[in-house]
């Protein structure tokens, strides 16, 4: 079965996030984890499958990170008073929706009926 800890690991390289970052995004991957955990046939799975799954895992919280993201406030505040931009991302919802969609595909053949239903937010 997949790793939690090598998901993580592939998630934070995609993201670019940082491990002081870890605590926050953790909630995000678990879920994306066990969400492909739950739609794949674990019969069927080989160590080279698990790896495909951790991937697709991966891929499936950076989109939901990327859609987090996007959906925050642009403009804050910091502690000594000078305005501070988050990044953007609106603009990589659509290059991380195709990365998770590609990533499933990949591991349809996992899936009892080898498919999958991508959901979007």
């Amino acid at each position: 079965m997949p790793e939690f800890e090598n998901v993580m690991t592939c998630f934070l390289q995609l993201s670019g996030c940082g491990a002081e970052r870890m605590t926050e995004v953790t909630p995000t991957v678990m879920s994306a984890l066990k969400a492909v955990e739950n739609a794949v046939d674990i019969s069927k799975v080989t160590e080279a499958g698990a790896h495909a799954c951790e991937y697709a895992a991966a891929c499936s919280a950076l989109y939901d990170f990327v859609c987090s993201e996007g959906s925050r406030d642009k403009m804050t505040v910091t502690d000594v008073g000078k305005a501070d931009v988050n990044a953007d991302y609106t603009h990589r919802i659509k290059a991380a929706a195709e990365l998770k969609r590609e990533a499933l595909e990949r591991i349809a053949y996992l899936m009892p009926d080898e498919g999958f239903l991508f959901e979007t937010m």
